[in-house]
């Protein structure tokens, strides 16, 4: 039976990187500064501990301060070692298996250069890449001569000069949709001692944003405002919208303030909000509604309008007038602060109807205490009465 075919080595996703080396003679002594950075691959931060055997320095003590954590992308100037020339004339700092050899061939940091590039994570498709390169020496001040190569994927370059401060930009068209690579590699003027140098950036070019859509909150009586939001299923890059409203069976000027704005997006961003005033509306005033239309943007519209429907308006009931008491009563009304006709409203009473409320009191209070002995009295007290009438 065959041997199974052996795995692949992993790929390495750090790599050193020797930028320059000074060196300062001391008398017997050569002093020597070695300036270092390096390269990750990985998509987020690394970390590897200093010599515990994959981030030593050789020969000698493993650790000699080098970084243990290292973040994507390409990074110069990270940290210093030094070093005595004569001692160790060549040192070996081995990263995730990658080597990288420290001696005197290496560039000296009066000509190294280093290129710090700046470029979007994420651009959307059909929109252009804003990228800048900063070309610099680690001991003097950065070239001014020269030029930035910018290419993405290894595609034919764009040239740009190297400007004041060693800066060059570019204004590239996004690639196609998927991730990308770019690159900036300064090229020294002809004549120069300056060293080369290049860095590079991931890209990704995502599908474009939107479409967009707008829409209206609820509406409630007494509401002063109503609130629109406009949002996009992929945030990517900026956008902006420009929205009005418009009547429907509601009127701007009379059911709401007419409003016209643009609602702006950063990238990322996913939603936007404006707000439309509301009038006060008069009682009575039946349901209605206006719309919010987007008039325009910078990405496509799937649904570009809000209905904003505003409720009923209930009449004000009728309130009764209630007399002001006064002194004997006068025009304004009764004297008393009770409703005309009110059964506990004090009126004259007759003499002969009073005496005859009396007996049926007494009466109703033989019925309470004494069963038919007041039962009894009831009835006398009734024909008592009648005698009197």
């Amino acid at each position: 039976m065959p041997a199974p075919a052996p795995s692949p080595a992993p790929v390495p996703s750090l790599a050193p990187i020797v930028d320059c080396i000074q060196d300062a003679p001391l008398g017997s002594v050569t002093s020597r500064t070695v300036v270092l950075g390096y390269r990750s691959s990985a998509a987020a931060a690394v970390q590897v501990p200093a010599g515990a055997g994959g981030n030593d320095i050789a020969p000698g003590a493993a650790d000699r301060g080098q970084p243990s954590t290292f973040l994507p992308g390409e990074h110069h100037g990270v940290w210093l070692l030094t070093l005595d020339a004569a001692v160790e004339p060549v040192v070996t700092w081995t990263l995730d298996g990658v080597k990288a050899t420290i001696d005197a061939s290496i560039a000296s940091c009066t000509d190294a250069t280093a290129v710090t590039l700046s470029a979007p994570a994420t651009v959307a498709d059909g929109g252009r890449a804003g990228i800048t390169a900063v070309v610099s020496r680690f001991l003097l001040g950065p070239p001014e001569a020269g030029s930035v190569e910018f290419s993405v994927d290894g595609a034919a370059p764009t040239v740009v000069p190297v400007a004041t401060g060693g800066v060059a930009r570019v204004d590239l068209p996004a690639p196609a949709v998927g991730d990308h690579t770019v690159t900036a590699k300064f090229v020294p003027a002809d004549g120069a001692t300056f060293r080369p140098s290049t860095a590079t950036a991931a890209l990704t070019v995502a599908p474009a944003s939107g479409p967009l859509t707008i829409a209206a909150d609820s509406v409630v009586a007494g509401s002063r405002s109503v609130l629109v939001t406009v949002t996009r299923p992929n945030p990517v890059g900026p956008a902006t919208a420009v929205f009005a409203t418009s009547d429907g069976t509601a009127t701007a000027g009379t059911d709401y303030r007419a409003t016209t704005g643009t609602v702006t997006f950063a990238d990322g961003q996913s939603s936007a909000t404006a707000t439309v005033p509301l009038l006060a509306r008069g009682a009575g005033a039946p349901a209605s509604r206006f719309f919010v239309v987007l008039t325009s943007a910078s990405v496509p519209i799937a649904a570009g309008v809000a209905t904003v429907s505003l409720p009923a308006v209930s009449a004000v009931p009728a309130t009764a007038t209630v007399g002001t008491a006064t002194s004997g009563g006068s025009a304004a009304g009764p004297s008393s602060a009770l409703p005309e006709g009110d059964p506990t409203t004090p009126t004259a009473v007759p003499a002969g109807a009073l005496g005859q409320d009396i007996l049926l009191m007494l009466g109703a209070l033989l019925v309470t205490a004494g069963g038919i002995a007041g039962v009894i009295g009831l009835v006398r007290a009734v024909r008592s009465r009648d005698a009197f009438s």
